[in-house]
Protein backbone atom coordinates (compact mmCIF):
# COMPACT_ATOMS: atom_id res chain seq x y z
CA UNK A 1 0.00 0.00 0.00
CA UNK A 2 1.63 4.02 -1.23
CA UNK A 3 -0.29 6.45 0.34
CA UNK A 4 0.46 10.34 -0.91
CA UNK A 5 -0.59 13.12 1.52
CA UNK A 6 -1.90 15.91 -1.34
CA UNK A 7 -2.88 18.31 1.28
CA UNK A 8 -5.47 19.25 3.89
CA UNK A 9 -8.17 15.98 3.98
CA UNK A 10 -6.83 14.90 0.23
CA UNK A 11 -4.50 11.58 0.86
CA UNK A 12 -4.32 9.21 -2.27
CA UNK A 13 -4.01 5.34 -1.89
CA UNK A 14 -2.27 3.24 -4.26
CA UNK A 15 -2.83 -0.46 -3.55
CA UNK A 16 -2.93 -3.43 -5.76
CA UNK A 17 -4.26 -2.16 -9.36
CA UNK A 18 -6.76 0.78 -7.54
CA UNK A 19 -5.83 4.45 -6.64
CA UNK A 20 -8.42 5.68 -4.16
CA UNK A 21 -8.52 10.01 -3.26
CA UNK A 22 -10.27 11.26 -0.25
CA UNK A 23 -11.76 14.50 -0.03
CA UNK A 24 -9.69 16.28 -3.38
CA UNK A 25 -9.46 20.44 -2.47
CA UNK A 26 -7.56 23.05 -3.89
CA UNK A 27 -9.17 24.93 -6.63
CA UNK A 28 -10.09 28.00 -5.08
CA UNK A 29 -11.37 28.50 -2.05
CA UNK A 30 -14.24 27.18 0.09
CA UNK A 31 -16.96 28.92 2.35
CA UNK A 32 -16.81 31.83 0.05
CA UNK A 33 -13.05 33.32 0.42
CA UNK A 34 -12.85 32.56 3.92
CA UNK A 35 -10.36 29.28 3.30
CA UNK A 36 -7.67 28.80 1.50
CA UNK A 37 -5.99 26.24 1.35
CA UNK A 38 -1.97 26.49 2.58
CA UNK A 39 0.70 24.72 2.39
CA UNK A 40 -0.35 24.12 -1.61
CA UNK A 41 -1.39 20.82 -2.26
CA UNK A 42 1.48 18.18 -3.92
CA UNK A 43 -0.88 17.21 -7.12
CA UNK A 44 1.81 15.24 -8.75
CA UNK A 45 0.77 11.94 -7.70
CA UNK A 46 -2.97 12.82 -8.53
CA UNK A 47 -2.19 13.75 -12.06
CA UNK A 48 0.17 10.39 -12.76
CA UNK A 49 -2.99 8.17 -13.67
CA UNK A 50 -6.42 8.16 -13.33
CA UNK A 51 -7.82 8.31 -10.25
CA UNK A 52 -10.55 5.11 -9.69
CA UNK A 53 -12.82 6.20 -6.82
CA UNK A 54 -13.21 9.57 -4.48
CA UNK A 55 -14.37 9.25 -0.86
CA UNK A 56 -16.79 11.85 0.30
CA UNK A 57 -16.25 11.86 4.66
CA UNK A 58 -18.99 14.45 4.33
CA UNK A 59 -20.80 17.98 3.23
CA UNK A 60 -18.06 20.63 4.54
CA UNK A 61 -17.15 22.88 1.46
CA UNK A 62 -13.31 21.57 2.64
CA UNK A 63 -14.44 18.10 1.99
CA UNK A 64 -16.92 18.16 -0.73
CA UNK A 65 -15.54 20.94 -2.94
CA UNK A 66 -17.49 20.97 -6.35
CA UNK A 67 -15.06 22.95 -8.15
CA UNK A 68 -12.25 20.77 -7.65
CA UNK A 69 -14.37 17.35 -8.20
CA UNK A 70 -14.89 19.03 -11.47
CA UNK A 71 -11.43 18.03 -12.59
CA UNK A 72 -12.12 14.96 -12.70
CA UNK A 73 -13.37 12.44 -15.50
CA UNK A 74 -17.20 11.45 -14.57
CA UNK A 75 -15.98 7.45 -14.97
CA UNK A 76 -14.48 8.33 -11.38
CA UNK A 77 -16.72 6.68 -9.27
CA UNK A 78 -17.51 8.39 -5.66
CA UNK A 79 -17.88 6.51 -2.45
CA UNK A 80 -19.73 8.33 0.35
CA UNK A 81 -21.91 6.82 3.74
CA UNK A 82 -25.70 6.17 2.85
CA UNK A 83 -26.08 8.15 6.01
CA UNK A 84 -25.49 11.35 4.40
CA UNK A 85 -27.87 13.45 1.57
CA UNK A 86 -25.09 13.39 -0.51
CA UNK A 87 -25.94 11.48 -3.55
CA UNK A 88 -28.03 14.20 -5.12
CA UNK A 89 -25.71 17.20 -5.18
CA UNK A 90 -22.87 14.72 -6.46
CA UNK A 91 -25.27 12.87 -9.16
CA UNK A 92 -25.77 16.21 -10.93
CA UNK A 93 -22.22 17.19 -10.74
CA UNK A 94 -22.25 14.10 -13.15
CA UNK A 95 -20.73 11.32 -11.13
CA UNK A 96 -21.67 7.34 -10.05
CA UNK A 97 -22.09 7.66 -6.85
CA UNK A 98 -21.60 4.60 -4.27
CA UNK A 99 -23.88 4.72 -1.67
CA UNK A 100 -21.93 2.60 1.72
CA UNK A 101 -24.23 1.49 4.38
CA UNK A 102 -22.48 2.08 8.11
CA UNK A 103 -22.31 -2.14 8.30
CA UNK A 104 -21.64 -2.76 5.04
CA UNK A 105 -17.77 -3.79 3.87
CA UNK A 106 -17.66 -3.36 -0.41
CA UNK A 107 -14.72 -5.38 -2.42
CA UNK A 108 -13.63 -2.31 -4.62
CA UNK A 109 -11.70 -4.57 -7.25
CA UNK A 110 -8.55 -6.84 -6.44
CA UNK A 111 -9.43 -7.46 -2.95
CA UNK A 112 -9.04 -4.21 -1.62
CA UNK A 113 -11.60 -3.93 0.66
CA UNK A 114 -13.30 -0.67 2.20
CA UNK A 115 -15.96 0.59 5.11
CA UNK A 116 -17.30 3.85 5.63
CA UNK A 117 -18.65 4.34 9.01
CA UNK A 118 -20.51 6.75 10.54
CA UNK A 119 -19.97 8.85 13.89
CA UNK A 120 -21.41 12.46 14.76
CA UNK A 121 -22.95 15.26 13.46
CA UNK A 122 -22.94 14.37 9.93
CA UNK A 123 -19.42 12.51 9.31
CA UNK A 124 -17.76 9.72 8.18
CA UNK A 125 -14.05 8.10 8.62
CA UNK A 126 -12.84 4.91 5.94
CA UNK A 127 -11.17 2.04 6.43
CA UNK A 128 -8.85 0.59 3.42
CA UNK A 129 -7.86 -2.79 4.14
CA UNK A 130 -5.66 -4.77 1.17
CA UNK A 131 -5.14 -7.75 2.98
CA UNK A 132 -1.76 -6.47 3.86
CA UNK A 133 -1.85 -3.61 5.48
CA UNK A 134 -5.10 -1.32 7.13
CA UNK A 135 -5.30 2.55 6.96
CA UNK A 136 -8.19 4.35 8.54
CA UNK A 137 -9.27 8.11 7.60
CA UNK A 138 -10.55 9.46 10.40
CA UNK A 139 -10.65 13.18 8.49
CA UNK A 140 -13.00 15.11 10.86
CA UNK A 141 -15.12 12.18 12.26
CA UNK A 142 -13.68 11.98 15.66
CA UNK A 143 -11.38 14.83 17.34
CA UNK A 144 -14.08 17.27 17.49
CA UNK A 145 -16.52 14.25 19.47
CA UNK A 146 -18.01 13.87 22.66
CA UNK A 147 -15.59 11.59 24.59
CA UNK A 148 -18.07 8.67 24.52
CA UNK A 149 -18.83 8.99 20.49
CA UNK A 150 -14.68 8.61 20.24
CA UNK A 151 -14.41 5.61 22.91
CA UNK A 152 -17.38 3.49 20.67
CA UNK A 153 -16.12 3.97 17.49
CA UNK A 154 -12.42 3.45 18.31
CA UNK A 155 -13.49 0.18 20.03
CA UNK A 156 -15.54 -0.83 17.14
CA UNK A 157 -12.50 -0.09 14.90
CA UNK A 158 -10.25 -1.98 17.23
CA UNK A 159 -12.47 -5.00 17.27
CA UNK A 160 -13.08 -4.51 12.87
CA UNK A 161 -9.17 -3.96 12.87
CA UNK A 162 -6.69 -5.64 15.60
CA UNK A 163 -3.46 -4.96 13.41
CA UNK A 164 -3.98 -1.07 11.91
CA UNK A 165 -0.96 0.43 9.81
CA UNK A 166 -1.89 4.04 8.93
CA UNK A 167 -3.80 6.78 10.98
CA UNK A 168 -4.65 9.82 9.10
CA UNK A 169 -7.16 11.98 11.93
CA UNK A 170 -7.58 15.40 11.84
CA UNK A 171 -6.87 17.85 14.15
CA UNK A 172 -8.41 20.97 13.49
CA UNK A 173 -10.46 23.91 15.12
CA UNK A 174 -13.09 23.95 11.71
CA UNK A 175 -14.99 26.89 13.57
CA UNK A 176 -15.08 30.49 13.71
CA UNK A 177 -15.04 30.37 17.69
CA UNK A 178 -13.25 31.64 19.56
CA UNK A 179 -11.06 33.40 16.95
CA UNK A 180 -14.01 35.65 15.49
CA UNK A 181 -14.75 37.35 18.95
CA UNK A 182 -13.61 40.39 19.62
CA UNK A 183 -13.32 41.28 23.28
CA UNK A 184 -11.75 43.96 25.73
CA UNK A 185 -8.53 42.85 27.57
CA UNK A 186 -8.26 39.27 25.20
CA UNK A 187 -5.03 38.02 24.33
CA UNK A 188 -6.08 36.40 20.82
CA UNK A 189 -2.76 34.59 20.13
CA UNK A 190 -2.86 32.17 23.45
CA UNK A 191 -6.44 32.15 23.33
CA UNK A 192 -6.21 30.79 19.59
CA UNK A 193 -3.23 28.37 21.25
CA UNK A 194 -5.36 27.65 23.79
CA UNK A 195 -8.05 26.14 21.44
CA UNK A 196 -6.23 24.48 19.27
CA UNK A 197 -4.16 22.62 22.33
CA UNK A 198 -7.51 20.59 23.27
CA UNK A 199 -7.68 19.40 19.42
CA UNK A 200 -3.89 18.52 19.66
CA UNK A 201 -5.03 16.33 22.64
CA UNK A 202 -7.66 14.77 21.09
CA UNK A 203 -5.66 13.89 18.60
CA UNK A 204 -3.12 12.42 20.07
CA UNK A 205 -5.83 10.55 22.58
CA UNK A 206 -7.58 8.99 19.76
CA UNK A 207 -4.24 7.74 17.93
CA UNK A 208 -2.67 6.12 20.94
CA UNK A 209 -5.83 4.35 21.86
CA UNK A 210 -6.37 2.81 17.85
CA UNK A 211 -2.35 2.45 18.54
CA UNK A 212 -1.00 2.04 14.82
CA UNK A 213 2.23 1.70 13.15
CA UNK A 214 1.91 5.26 12.38
CA UNK A 215 -0.15 8.50 13.55
CA UNK A 216 -0.30 11.02 10.75
CA UNK A 217 -2.22 14.66 11.70
CA UNK A 218 -4.10 16.35 8.61
CA UNK A 219 -7.24 17.93 7.45
CA UNK A 220 -5.73 21.28 8.87
CA UNK A 221 -4.05 22.71 6.09
CA UNK A 222 -6.01 26.26 5.91
CA UNK A 223 -5.27 29.84 5.64
CA UNK A 224 -7.08 33.26 6.34
CA UNK A 225 -6.58 35.89 4.07
CA UNK A 226 -9.46 38.25 5.59
CA UNK A 227 -7.81 41.03 7.59
CA UNK A 228 -9.39 40.67 10.57
CA UNK A 229 -8.57 36.83 11.04
CA UNK A 230 -5.02 37.13 9.57
CA UNK A 231 -3.24 37.08 12.93
CA UNK A 232 -4.95 33.49 13.38
CA UNK A 233 -2.76 31.98 10.95
CA UNK A 234 0.79 31.71 12.80
CA UNK A 235 -0.40 31.18 16.47
CA UNK A 236 -3.19 28.53 14.98
CA UNK A 237 -0.45 26.47 13.26
CA UNK A 238 2.67 26.99 15.32
CA UNK A 239 1.55 27.19 18.82
CA UNK A 240 1.77 23.75 19.35
CA UNK A 241 1.88 20.54 16.97
CA UNK A 242 -0.03 17.58 17.90
CA UNK A 243 3.03 15.26 17.22
CA UNK A 244 4.94 17.16 19.84
CA UNK A 245 2.15 16.78 22.55
CA UNK A 246 1.96 13.21 21.37
CA UNK A 247 5.34 12.92 22.35
CA UNK A 248 5.42 14.12 25.95
CA UNK A 249 1.87 12.63 26.54
CA UNK A 250 2.99 8.81 25.22
CA UNK A 251 6.62 8.42 25.57
CA UNK A 252 6.32 4.65 25.54
CA UNK A 253 4.29 4.46 22.55
CA UNK A 254 5.09 1.84 19.56
CA UNK A 255 3.31 4.18 17.73
CA UNK A 256 5.32 6.46 14.75
CA UNK A 257 3.92 9.62 14.94
CA UNK A 258 5.25 12.16 11.75
CA UNK A 259 3.70 15.96 11.37
CA UNK A 260 3.31 15.21 7.48
CA UNK A 261 3.39 18.10 4.85
CA UNK A 262 1.86 17.74 1.01
CA UNK A 263 3.71 15.47 -0.72
CA UNK A 264 4.76 13.16 2.24
CA UNK A 265 4.63 9.27 0.58
CA UNK A 266 4.76 6.09 2.72
CA UNK A 267 4.82 2.41 1.02
CA UNK A 268 4.43 -0.42 2.63
CA UNK A 269 5.22 1.20 6.08
CA UNK A 270 8.55 2.97 4.56
CA UNK A 271 8.70 6.37 4.06
CA UNK A 272 9.70 7.40 0.43
CA UNK A 273 9.31 10.89 0.68
CA UNK A 274 9.32 12.79 4.26
CA UNK A 275 8.33 16.47 3.50
CA UNK A 276 7.09 17.99 6.87
CA UNK A 277 5.25 20.55 8.88
CA UNK A 278 7.07 23.80 8.30
CA UNK A 279 5.70 26.99 10.60
CA UNK A 280 3.37 29.04 8.31
CA UNK A 281 4.73 32.57 8.45
CA UNK A 282 2.66 35.67 7.13
CA UNK A 283 5.64 37.12 5.19
CA UNK A 284 5.11 33.66 3.25
CA UNK A 285 1.20 34.10 3.00
CA UNK A 286 1.27 37.65 1.63
CA UNK A 287 4.02 36.66 -0.82
CA UNK A 288 1.97 33.84 -1.94
CA UNK A 289 -1.46 35.25 -1.83
CA UNK A 290 -0.68 39.03 -2.80
CA UNK A 291 -3.27 39.05 -5.27
CA UNK A 292 -6.04 37.58 -3.22
CA UNK A 293 -5.60 38.84 0.28
CA UNK A 294 -6.42 42.57 -1.96
CA UNK A 295 -9.77 40.98 -3.69
CA UNK A 296 -10.72 39.27 -0.22
CA UNK A 297 -10.30 43.00 1.18
CA UNK A 298 -12.38 44.62 -0.80
CA UNK A 299 -15.33 45.47 -0.41
CA UNK A 300 -18.21 46.30 -3.07
CA UNK A 301 -21.10 49.20 -2.00
CA UNK A 302 -24.09 47.50 -0.57
CA UNK A 303 -26.99 49.52 -1.42
CA UNK A 304 -29.88 50.38 0.78
CA UNK A 305 -32.52 48.37 -1.14
CA UNK A 306 -30.64 44.96 -0.28
CA UNK A 307 -30.05 46.12 3.17
CA UNK A 308 -33.75 46.78 3.40
CA UNK A 309 -34.05 42.80 2.10
CA UNK A 310 -31.65 41.28 4.92
CA UNK A 311 -33.53 43.33 7.75
CA UNK A 312 -36.97 41.58 6.45
CA UNK A 313 -35.15 38.20 6.28
CA UNK A 314 -34.13 38.48 9.63
CA UNK A 315 -37.61 39.72 10.66
CA UNK A 316 -38.89 36.84 9.30
CA UNK A 317 -36.53 34.53 11.11
CA UNK A 318 -37.15 36.98 15.08
CA UNK A 319 -40.85 36.12 14.46
CA UNK A 320 -40.27 32.42 14.33
CA UNK A 321 -37.80 32.87 16.97
CA UNK A 322 -39.70 35.25 19.12
CA UNK A 323 -41.35 32.58 22.05
CA UNK A 324 -37.76 30.76 22.37
CA UNK A 325 -35.93 34.97 22.39
CA UNK A 326 -38.39 36.02 25.25
CA UNK A 327 -37.23 33.21 27.59
CA UNK A 328 -34.54 34.90 28.14
CA UNK A 329 -35.23 37.51 30.62
CA UNK A 330 -32.15 40.05 30.07
CA UNK A 331 -32.34 42.96 27.96
CA UNK A 332 -29.50 43.83 24.74
CA UNK A 333 -28.46 45.29 22.19
CA UNK A 334 -27.11 44.02 19.21
CA UNK A 335 -26.26 45.13 16.07
CA UNK A 336 -25.37 43.76 12.83
CA UNK A 337 -22.64 45.47 10.23
CA UNK A 338 -22.80 44.22 6.44
CA UNK A 339 -19.32 45.17 4.82
CA UNK A 340 -19.83 47.96 2.66
CA UNK A 341 -23.08 48.95 3.51
CA UNK A 342 -23.80 52.62 5.05
CA UNK A 343 -26.32 51.10 6.88
CA UNK A 344 -26.36 48.47 10.10
CA UNK A 345 -29.61 46.67 11.42
CA UNK A 346 -30.25 47.24 14.47
CA UNK A 347 -31.88 44.49 16.98
CA UNK A 348 -32.85 45.31 20.50
CA UNK A 349 -34.68 43.66 23.06
CA UNK A 350 -36.60 45.47 26.46
CA UNK A 351 -38.29 43.12 28.50
CA UNK A 352 -40.18 40.88 26.27
CA UNK A 353 -40.46 43.53 23.38
CA UNK A 354 -37.79 42.77 20.74
CA UNK A 355 -37.65 45.49 17.62
CA UNK A 356 -35.41 45.64 14.01
CA UNK A 357 -34.61 48.48 12.20
CA UNK A 358 -32.08 49.82 9.90
CA UNK A 359 -29.82 52.65 11.09
CA UNK A 360 -27.17 55.06 9.47
CA UNK A 361 -23.95 53.92 10.59
CA UNK A 362 -22.57 57.37 10.68
CA UNK A 363 -24.68 58.22 13.23
CA UNK A 364 -24.61 55.00 15.53
CA UNK A 365 -22.29 54.96 19.29
CA UNK A 366 -20.63 51.79 18.52
CA UNK A 367 -20.37 51.43 22.49
CA UNK A 368 -23.98 51.51 23.39
CA UNK A 369 -24.44 47.63 21.67
CA UNK A 370 -23.50 45.04 23.31
CA UNK A 371 -22.57 42.79 20.95
CA UNK A 372 -21.75 44.14 17.20
CA UNK A 373 -21.85 41.61 14.35
CA UNK A 374 -19.95 41.93 11.08
CA UNK A 375 -20.52 39.77 8.14
CA UNK A 376 -20.39 40.51 4.10
CA UNK A 377 -24.05 40.54 2.69
CA UNK A 378 -23.58 37.76 0.38
CA UNK A 379 -22.93 35.43 3.73
CA UNK A 380 -25.83 36.48 5.50
CA UNK A 381 -27.99 36.70 2.56
CA UNK A 382 -26.64 32.61 2.13
CA UNK A 383 -27.19 32.34 5.92
CA UNK A 384 -30.81 33.38 5.66
CA UNK A 385 -31.90 31.46 2.43
CA UNK A 386 -30.28 28.24 2.26
CA UNK A 387 -30.20 24.94 4.56
CA UNK A 388 -26.24 25.12 4.94
CA UNK A 389 -26.25 28.94 4.41
CA UNK A 390 -24.76 29.12 7.89
CA UNK A 391 -21.65 26.89 8.06
CA UNK A 392 -19.92 30.13 5.87
CA UNK A 393 -20.36 32.32 9.14
CA UNK A 394 -19.85 29.34 11.69
CA UNK A 395 -17.64 26.74 10.22
CA UNK A 396 -15.89 29.09 7.30
CA UNK A 397 -15.47 32.04 10.09
CA UNK A 398 -17.35 34.19 8.13
CA UNK A 399 -18.09 36.98 10.68
CA UNK A 400 -16.96 38.89 13.68
CA UNK A 401 -18.89 39.07 16.95
CA UNK A 402 -17.52 42.22 18.73
CA UNK A 403 -18.48 42.87 22.44
CA UNK A 404 -17.73 45.81 23.92
CA UNK A 405 -17.55 44.84 27.50
CA UNK A 406 -15.54 41.43 28.99
CA UNK A 407 -18.36 41.36 31.21
CA UNK A 408 -21.04 40.71 28.21
CA UNK A 409 -18.68 37.82 26.86
CA UNK A 410 -18.73 35.84 29.84
CA UNK A 411 -22.89 35.49 29.20
CA UNK A 412 -22.13 34.36 25.98
CA UNK A 413 -24.53 36.92 25.39
CA UNK A 414 -24.11 36.83 21.20
CA UNK A 415 -25.71 33.62 22.14
CA UNK A 416 -29.41 35.09 21.86
CA UNK A 417 -28.69 36.47 18.73
CA UNK A 418 -27.72 33.10 16.82
CA UNK A 419 -31.23 31.54 16.49
CA UNK A 420 -31.94 34.05 14.21
CA UNK A 421 -28.96 33.56 12.16
CA UNK A 422 -30.15 30.61 9.89
CA UNK A 423 -32.69 29.12 7.43
CA UNK A 424 -35.32 28.13 10.03
CA UNK A 425 -38.96 27.38 9.35
CA UNK A 426 -40.31 26.24 13.13
CA UNK A 427 -38.68 27.96 16.27
CA UNK A 428 -36.55 26.58 18.21
CA UNK A 429 -37.59 24.24 21.12
CA UNK A 430 -37.42 26.29 24.37
CA UNK A 431 -34.26 26.40 26.21
CA UNK A 432 -36.03 24.91 29.56
CA UNK A 433 -37.01 21.61 27.46
CA UNK A 434 -40.78 20.40 28.49
CA UNK A 435 -40.36 21.38 32.08
CA UNK A 436 -40.99 24.71 34.01
CA UNK A 437 -38.08 27.13 34.24
CA UNK A 438 -37.39 26.49 38.27
CA UNK A 439 -37.69 23.17 37.72
CA UNK A 440 -34.68 22.79 34.85
CA UNK A 441 -32.40 25.65 36.47
CA UNK A 442 -32.97 23.23 39.55
CA UNK A 443 -31.35 20.17 37.63
CA UNK A 444 -29.04 22.25 36.16
CA UNK A 445 -27.57 23.32 39.66
CA UNK A 446 -27.69 19.91 40.58
CA UNK A 447 -25.60 18.16 38.25
CA UNK A 448 -23.29 20.97 38.04
CA UNK A 449 -23.03 20.61 41.76
CA UNK A 450 -21.99 16.48 41.08
CA UNK A 451 -19.96 16.72 38.33
CA UNK A 452 -22.09 16.04 35.54
CA UNK A 453 -22.36 19.16 33.38
CA UNK A 454 -20.79 18.27 29.92
CA UNK A 455 -17.57 20.52 29.05
CA UNK A 456 -18.89 23.28 26.85
CA UNK A 457 -16.77 23.98 24.06
CA UNK A 458 -17.95 27.28 22.53
CA UNK A 459 -17.94 29.17 26.47
CA UNK A 460 -16.00 32.35 25.85
CA UNK A 461 -15.34 32.54 29.57
CA UNK A 462 -13.82 29.02 29.47
CA UNK A 463 -11.94 29.48 26.42
CA UNK A 464 -10.51 33.23 26.13
CA UNK A 465 -7.27 34.20 27.79
CA UNK A 466 -7.25 37.38 28.99
CA UNK A 467 -3.84 39.49 28.61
Amino acid sequence: MKTTFVGHAAVLVETKSLRILSDPWWQGPCFGAQWWVYPKPSLDAVDAAPVDYIYISHGHADHLHLGTLRRFPKTTKVLVSDTLDLTPSLTRAGFEVIEVGQDEEVDLGDGVKCRIIPTYADDTLMALSDGDEVSLNLNDALHASPGYIQDSIVARLKQLYPSIDYVFCGYGIASHFPNCYVIPGKDNAKTAIERQKHFNRQWARIVNELNPRFGFPFAADVAFLEKDLFWANEPTHNGERPTDYYATAYPGSRTEVVDIGPGFVIEDGKITNDTRFHDVKESDLKAIFEREIEKVNTHQPVDEDFVDYLREQLLERLEICRPYLVEYSGDYRFLVIIRGAESAIEICKTGKSIELATRKLADLDRQSYDVILTTQSSYLRRTLSSDFGHETLFVGSGCIFEYTTREKAEQNLHREMLPLLNNRTVPPRSRFGDQPKLMYQLKQGVKKAIGRVDEDLYDLKRWTVFS
